[in-house]
């Protein structure tokens, strides 16, 4: 008799203890996505390494998460394995500091509304631009995060990288990284990561970080589940939300995907969206900025999945 070949997935399942068909839902700000077929959460270094190592010798894909808050998983889901990374957080402290400036080492994991108020509990300045940004540091960098005010790359020291074709963890120091409008251009997974902060009173820092809360939650809809900003703002000329809004595309929706009517450039989930509903939104908008404006909206958004 035959026995039956056991599957990959199933191996890898039994090894690490993964959770099996998990709803992908619960792991984006979107509230949005289909079930991936195995998802892993590793707490340490070594626990990434070993799983996406084993992963890489049963020839099985890997997706990589944070939190989910720039993120559009597809409605069939996920194939292969997830990772997500929001638990790899044990390390939050300073490395050194000299007269003018301080550096920290943080972990992927870590919240950067955590990383902001450390910053702020510290008397350090240089994160006040990331006030109600949400996500992880991890996401926040690969993303290249910001506002008009400052982002990631202008206080990131340098950051280890796990190398999926190694497997091992390097350091890449701010010289050598590839950074571009909301991107690094990156292989590997960012494991931890070296910042750089300016020594200031903490009362003025603090106001800052207030004043840019404040202006971030007037303006855009952080009572709806979306994904933030979901275009890049073009290079030159209006920006993405004030295109959007121009083409009379405000409180436009498809089934429970809406054109938030407080930012253009928000795509909210006033219930039970699907990834179709958004895209087809996303289309509709791409559409009638061409038509009015000769522009094409890049999205800012990633979209994962089948």
């Amino acid at each position: 008799m035959i026995q039956e070949a056991i599957r990959p997935e199933t191996i890898l399942a039994r090894e690490f203890n993964t959770l099996v068909d998990e709803p992908m839902e619960e792991y984006t700000s979107f509230k949005i996505g289909g079930r991936a077929d195995l998802l892993a959460l590793p707490k340490n270094k070594i626990e990434l390494t070993n799983l996406i190592q084993r992963a890489w010798e049963l020839d099985i894909p890997v997706t990589l998460v944070g939190k989910g808050t720039n993120l559009l998983i597809s409605d069939r889901g996920i194939r292969g394995l997830v990772v997500v990374t929001k638990l790899l957080k044990s390390k939050l402290e300073i490395i050194g500091t000299d007269a003018d400036t301080t550096t920290i080492i943080v972990d992927a994991g870590e919240r950067l509304s955590k990383v902001c108020q450390f910053a702020i509990n510290n008397s350090l300045s240089g994160l006040e631009f990331a006030a109600g940004i949400p996500g992880t540091i991890g996401g926040a960098i690969k993303m290249n995060a910001g506002t008009q005010s400052g982002d990631m790359s202008a206080i990131i020291q340098s950051i280890e990288v796990l190398d999926e074709n190694t497997f091992e963890i390097n350091k890449i120091e701010k010289t050598l990284l590839d950074f571009s409008y909301r991107h690094l251009n990156l292989s590997g997974i960012i494991v931890s990561a070296a910042i750089t902060l300016k020594k200031e009173d903490q009362k003025k820092i603090e106001e800052i970080f207030k004043y840019n809360l404040a202006k971030r939650n007037a303006n855009q809809p952080v009572s709806f589940a979306s994904a933030g900003c979901f275009f890049k703002n073009p290079d030159i000329g209006k920006s993405a939300g004030e295109l959007i809004e121009k083409s009379g595309l405000k409180g436009v929706s498809v089934n429970d995907a809406l054109v938030s009517h407080k930012h253009a450039n928000f795509i909210v989930n006033t219930g039970n969206a699907s990834c179709e509903d958004v895209l087809q939104l996303k289309q509709q908008i791409q559409e009638k900025v061409f038509a009015k404006f000769n522009v094409f909206l890049e999205t800012e958004v990633r979209i994962e999945g089948e």
